[in-house]
Order: structure tokens, then C-alpha cells, then sequence
């Protein structure tokens, strides 16, 4: 007995595939036939902008479809489910991120290159993110769509550069150079106020600044963070 899919409030049978014609881009040329990875990769990029404008509950499969253009049923070909769907463009835009960290270059964890540590990161972060705020975009609409993917989101941020200025953080504390604090909590309110700057410059408000407005705010941000860890002379 042949399987079925959900369709928004509809439900197909798997034969709809032997059925659905050949589309085409013009009058007489046959479109390139896409590969099962290529079209699946193809509806993910496509679901992913949707998601990161509307949110999951906004995106409606038939708006995917439609923009892919493709049919539904070539959607749930590849994904049972829209929250199928979903967690692909989570892993799909989470890999890509973490490939991204994963290619630079870090410094050695040097308690005394702690400034060097974090205007490397900041600047890198913060460009990122202006030239592509999709990631932010999503990671916000999954924590307020209270989404079980979010923790996904967040486990992208243990990468290589920022284990380096933790560790350089604690060496620093060991060493009676920095203050007693503590690294993790120290290395999040960094984080977070570079997070809260993305979303304030490049989700919220329709035009960002300059990259120079950011430089700025990277210097002070830098500056007040690394004199409140180092001890008084």
C-alpha cells in the first residue's frame, strides 16, 4: 500500500511523483534536472530564508514550495515533516557556521594577548553577522518559538576561538594576573553584548551602521572588558 504525506491539510499518495510533469524555464528548454542532493540542498536554502523572515509557525509549506518552485509533494519527498524540514536548515546552518570557526586561524590561549584574543573574535563575529544575519534570525525565532532545535544553535559557540580566550582567561586567573573571576561567565557577558549589538544594528533596525560604528564599539567594548579582569598594578 502506497505511503503518505501530509500536505498542509491535505494528503497524497507516493504515486503523485510518477504523475507530476517535467517543469521547464522557457517555452521549449527543459529545466536541469537536479540531483536528489542538489534538490534537497536547493529546498533547504530556500526554507531557510523563509524561516529566518517569518519563524517557523509563519512559513507555511505551500510558501516554501512556491518559492522553490516545486511542488509540496517534492517537499515532503525529502522531508516527512515541516519540522523535518527544520531541523535540516538548523543542522545545514549550523554546519556552515561552525565550518566557518572551525578554518581560522586561533592564536595560542596567552593570558597576555587577552586583548588580541578578544578584538580578533569580536571583529570576526560581528562581520559575520553583518553580512549575513541569518543565522541570528533563526536562533531568535526558534528561542521564541520556544523550539526543541534551539540548543543547537547555542552549542555552535564552543568553537576553537572561543575556548582559547577562556582558557587564557582561567591561565590569566591562575597566575594572579587577572582578577578572580570566573572564565565561563566572564567569556558569555562578552558573547552576549556582542550578540545584543547584531541583533540591535542588523535585525532590529532597518539600516545598520557603518563597519566603523562597529570597529568603535569593538575597541570599547575590548577596553572595559580587559581592564575590568586585569589586577590594579
Amino acid at each position: 500500500m502506497p505511503g503518505f504525506f501530509q500536505l498542509d491539510n491535505y494528503s497524497f499518495s507516493d504515486d503523485i511523483f510518477l504523475t507530476i510533469p517535467p517543469q521547464i524555464t522557457g517555452p521549449n528548454m527543459p529545466r536541469k534536472r537536479l540531483t536528489q542532493a542538489e534538490r534537497r540542498t536547493q529546498i533547504t536554502e530556500v526554507a531557510m530564508t523563509l524561516f529566518a523572515t517569518k519563524g517557523f509557525t509563519g512559513t507555511t509549506t505551500r510558501a516554501i514550495a512556491r518559492a522553490a518552485d516545486v511542488s509540496e509533494a517534492i517537499i515532503f519527498r525529502h522531508f516527512a515533516t515541516k519540522e523535518d524540514l527544520y531541523n535540516a536548515i538548523i543542522t545545514y546552518t549550523v554546519e556552515k557556521r561552525s565550518e566557518q570557526w572551525d578554518q581560522d586561524t586561533t592564536p595560542p590561549p596567552d593570558p597576555r594577548n587577552i586583548e588580541h584574543l578578544l578584538r580578533d573574535f569580536a571583529q570576526t563575529f560581528v562581520n559575520r553577522n553583518r553580512k549575513d544575519s541569518t543565522f541570528i534570525r533563526l536562533m531568535m525565532y526558534s528561542a521564541l518559538e520556544d523550539h526543541k532545535f534551539r540548543e543547537k544553535f547555542f552549542a555552535i559557540y564552543s568553537n576553537p576561538h572561543m575556548r582559547s580566550i577562556r582558557q587564557a582567561i582561567q591561565t590569566g586567573v591562575d597566575q594572579g594576573l587577572f582578577c578572580a573571576v570566573d572564565p565561563a561567565e566572564s567569556l558569555r557577558s562578552f558573547f552576549y553584548a556582542l550578540l545584543q549589538y547584531c541583533i540591535s544594528r542588523f535585525i532590529a533596525r532597518n539600516e545598520t551602521d557603518t563597519p566603523e560604528r562597529d570597529d568603535a564599539m569593538i575597541e570599547n567594548l575590548v577596553t572595559i572588558f580587559v581592564r575590568g579582569l586585569r589586577m590594579d598594578e
